[in-house]
């Protein structure tokens, strides 16, 4: 790495103080001009014709793109410069916004949600392999959690924003309305993101091509990208999809229904937030196969048992706990078992992407079988069989390294010949009365020795206080 290249790679000890709180503005910002109308899309198709397993598959069909990307552009987004990368995601997602503002045919939203995914994918690949890059490989957990998190911060204004914005106009016309002001807003971050994010051009120019060398082996790997697929796949087909639908079924009103959806997304920023640090510090299996198990729980009582708006409202902030889980820690398992972490990052994409398509595939067919609720109980079984998998993936993190620590020899006391021997041998020249008093002297603290050889120190380090030292091994060489 040379030049200019070298000047702007950004490296975690060379990170200024303020480059990640830019970076974090950004994501926010980011996550208002994507979020303002992600839950509604399900619902304007409905309300320009479409049936609601078009719905589904429409919401899904962002992963078209995305897998586009993802799939011939694993060294290409990673690699394009951070600013760049940034800016030109939030003018197509803004673009995608305009188109769907300005058609009165369900059909041209779905177009719209195609280009809407070149600029999510080209958003989310490059401000992961930002994260990761702005910190140590310490702590790529709560990075990726944090990344998702402002995101996400920003994506619960969308809910309760968008409810209100929608309230301008009756039916379909109040939703073109709010995908309007989410296009301009999508501009607006786009300057923020040409100014404000940290700079970093990768020492390898982007190019596409076929994902070649992505260190995807072994069992374990795989079910890792399941789990990760499956993440996807219940965002998609469960919270953007059927949780919607069921409360448009329940007759909500639009700022009733941004509420609960809104508690949704709490829950969810939360846990994804936390559950990455958790992650980091706890292993990656016990929060996963806790947030599987609350899910499945959860979305079986929204099937079954919800069926007013405050039973809506509680069971969405019940699920957000699984939407957020689901997404951070399998992206953690991943990077924790792949051979490089630009690899990881790329299959880990594509793995979403198919989840994202799966999600809103499993969710029409679903409805089409049964309904909304049929689809969700289906959501329900779903989750338990990614519990099951979890157990079998056992935990991925790294066990930190420990100091090797090699059990001493205890030597029999010498007689008093081989003493001799030992003294001669070391250059120590004693009168037989100063031999015999050093050989009582030994034979004396003998015990002693022994007792403190087998106190196991604690001490990884040089203990630069012998006061310390000296009263811990008083006290019987207790912790």
């Amino acid at each position: 790495m040379t030049g200019a290249a070298a000047a702007r790679h950004v490296l975690p000890d060379s990170v200024e103080p303020g480059a990640r709180r830019r970076f974090h503005l950004v994501v926010l910002v980011a996550g208002v001009g994507f979020g303002l109308t992600a839950p509604f899309t399900a619902l304007l198709v409905v309300g320009l014709g479409g049936s609601p397993e078009w719905a589904a598959v429409v919401v899904s069909s962002i992963g078209l793109s995305l897998l586009l990307v993802d799939f011939v552009g694993t060294r290409f987004v990673p690699r394009v410069p951070s600013r760049t990368a940034l800016t030109v995601s939030l003018l197509v997602f803004g673009a995608g916004c305009l188109l769907s503002a300005a058609t009165g045919s369900w059909e041209v939203v779905g177009i719209a949600r195609v280009l809407q995914g070149f600029g999510s994918a080209l958003f989310l690949g490059g401000g992961v392999a930002l994260a990761i890059r702005l910190v140590g490989s310490e702590t790529r957990g709560r990075a990726i959690g944090t990344f998702n998190a402002f995101w996400f911060l920003g994506v619960a204004t969308g809910p309760l924003g968008g409810g209100l914005i929608a309230t301008v106009a009756p039916g379909p016309d109040g939703l073109r309305w709010l995908f309007a002001v989410c296009g301009v807003v999508n501009l607006v971050g786009a300057v923020a993101a040409w100014y404000l994010t940290p700079r970093w051009v990768s020492p390898q120019p982007p190019r596409f091509g076929l994902p070649s060398g992505l260190g995807v082996r072994g069992r374990r790997m795989w079910s890792a990208l399941v789990l990760a697929g499956l993440g996807q796949a219940v965002r998609s087909g469960l919270a953007l999809t059927l949780v919607p639908l069921l409360g448009d079924k329940l007759g909500m009103s639009w700022i009733a229904l941004g509420a609960g959806l809104f508690a949704l997304a709490l829950t969810d920023i939360g846990t994804m937030h936390f559950g990455g640090g958790l992650s980091d510090r706890f292993g990656r299996q016990l929060p996963l196969a806790l947030a599987l198990a609350w899910g499945t729980v959860a979305v079986g009582v929204l099937a079954i048992v919800v069926h007013s708006p405050a039973g809506f409202f509680v069971g969405a902030l019940a699920t957000g706990v699984t939407v957020g889980a689901t997404w951070v820690v399998p992206a953690a398992m991943t990077i924790d078992l792949a051979e490089n972490p630009e690899g990881a990052l790329a299959v880990y994409r594509i793995a979403c992407d198919i989840g994202m398509l799966a999600g809103g595939l499993f969710a029409a067919a679903g409805i089409a079988a049964g309904g909304v609720r049929a689809a969700l109980a289906a959501t329900s079984v779903l989750l338990f069989g990614g519990l099951l998998l979890t157990l079998t993936v056992r935990e991925t993190l790294p066990r930190p390294s420990r100091p090797i620590l090699l059990k001493e020899k205890i030597m029999p006391l010498p007689p008093p010949e081989e003493f001799a021997v030992l003294a001669t041998n070391s250059d120590i020249t004693l009168t037989p009365e100063r031999f015999a008093q050093a050989y009582a002297t030994h034979v004396r603290y003998r015990a002693e020795l022994e007792r403190l050889r087998a106190i196991p120190l604690p001490f990884v380090e040089t203990v630069s206080e012998p006061a310390t030292a000296l009263a811990w091994i008083e006290d019987g060489g207790k912790p």
